[in-house]
């Protein structure tokens, strides 16, 4: 919601951004580092056009923010996708050779080369995406909001009971009924909240994820990011990112030992001896980490696009 308000106000328009989290990103968006990176497929389908085009996109706008000074936390140190065993390997690499991406954008690695990216013994060759890294989101959001200066008006803590439309406009009224914001456009982008808006009759379900935090000293491997069922971050201030768990309809928002001993399992398959070496002390029971919920839909493509205008009052039937 903070990428798009900053992209609409610099396109001239004012913009009211609610959010009932008391500042940017503070649910499932505010974890410590999330994987940038394109999801490529044999028949170039919609999630790898729009992945592709939505990395290339984000990574771009990052560097221009950069170049203004703003405080932004990102690396495009590079992505390692490994492949799951010597099959998926081999489609992984027929996957680069039909679509013929510029090598700096998507190649193919072997384990050899892999390891060499990486810093350390990983299990399967796979896909190098040599442009894509780790962003903070929460420091996206703010550098976001930053660039649009004036023209996005935050209303953070503010909870919207209901969306009416009256007179051409939306307003988007409180609890108590008052208005918090009216605009001629309304956009929903309230994650897994969008099941309280009745203009969103949307297939959306709520789906837990758990992140484990790991100690990690800086400039230790990996390196880069590593992916394979799950991911792998570099070291960020001092703990490095694993994760993360996918539960369904699960709303516990506590930390659980059992899901952080699920992403050592995912970590100790991409990384081998990653997890048992004597340097490490990765207790389950001791690990701090992060639980956010993102709406999943069941296809897992975004939802965008128009949504119908309330009928006016006497065909309301």
């Amino acid at each position: 919601g903070c990428t798009v308000a900053e992209r609409l106000a610099e396109r001239g328009w004012t913009v009211a951004l609610i959010d009932r989290a008391p500042a940017p990103a503070s649910g499932a968006s505010g974890n410590l580092a999330g994987v940038l990176r394109p999801l490529p497929s044999l028949d170039d389908n919609r999630m790898s056009r729009l992945t592709r085009a939505g990395s290339l996109y984000a990574w771009r706008r990052i560097h221009q923010l950069r170049a203004r000074s703003l405080a932004l936390r990102a690396d495009d140190c590079g992505v390692l996708h490994l492949g799951r065993d010597a099959t998926q390997e081999a489609k992984m690499r027929a996957v680069v050779e039909r679509l013929a991406l510029p090598p700096e954008h998507l190649r193919f690695v072997g384990i050899d080369e892999a390891a060499e990216l990486a810093g350390c013994a990983v299990a399967n060759g796979g896909w190098w995406f040599a442009g894509s890294g780790w962003v903070q989101p929460p420091s996206l959001c703010a550098a976001s909001l930053e660039a649009a200066g004036g023209r996005v008006r935050g209303h953070f803590g503010q909870t919207v009971a209901r969306l009416g439309y009256e007179g051409g406009a939306w307003h988007a009224r409180g609890p108590d009924g008052s208005t918090i914001a009216s605009a001629p456009v309304a956009i929903l982008a309230p994650g897994t909240g969008i099941a309280g808006f009745e203009q969103a009759s949307l297939p959306v379900a709520s789906a837990r994820g758990q992140v484990s935090h790991l100690p990690a000293v800086a400039d230790s491997a990996p390196r880069v990011v590593v992916c394979r069922g799950g991911y792998v971050s570099p070291a960020v201030d001092g703990l490095r990112c694993a994760g993360a768990t996918f539960a369904v309809d699960d709303p516990d928002p506590g930390l659980r030992p059992e899901d952080h001993a699920e992403n050592l399992q995912r970590l100790a398959a991409m990384l081998p001896g990653f997890v048992a070496a004597p340097a490490t002390d990765l207790d389950p029971a001791r690990l701090d980490g992060r639980v956010g919920f993102r709406p999943a839909s069941p296809d897992r493509l975004p939802m965008i696009g128009a949504l119908p205008l309330p009928a006016p009052a006497p065909l309301a039937d």
